[in-house]
């Protein structure tokens, strides 16, 4: 599974719908990462953050699964914006480091 982090900023459309009928949106999340064969990790609002309401952390089986769930929230009207951050495990950086040694590389000189 791929883990993606989602930055949220919902339209203020859909921020008055949420906070007019307390709308808790874990459930939809949930419901939209399950449907391309992913999860939601978690979700959380971001107090002091400007630029963004809500943060989700989700695992999806590729990066096609993530995109067609990134162009059905986006098609939905319902953000002014989502940013993704692709993020890997503390395993994956180790063995990505174990290859450093074999990889060919000549650096710029001046």
């Amino acid at each position: 599974m791929l883990t993606y982090c989602v930055q949220i900023k919902y339209t203020k459309d859909a921020l008055m719908a949420i906070i007019d009928e307390q709308q808790d949106r874990q459930a939809p999340a949930a419901a939209l990462c399950e449907s391309v064969g992913g999860k939601l990790v978690g979700m959380w609002g971001a107090m002091g953050q400007p630029d963004y309401h809500m943060f989700a952390v989700i695992e999806v089986p590729s990066d096609v699964a993530y995109m067609s769930a990134y162009m059905k929230l986006m098609k939905s009207g319902a953000f002014e914006s989502l940013k993704t951050i692709k993020c890997y495990s503390t395993a994956q950086a180790a063995e990505a480091a174990s290859a450093v040694s074999g990889i060919d590389y000549t650096p710029a000189t001046g």
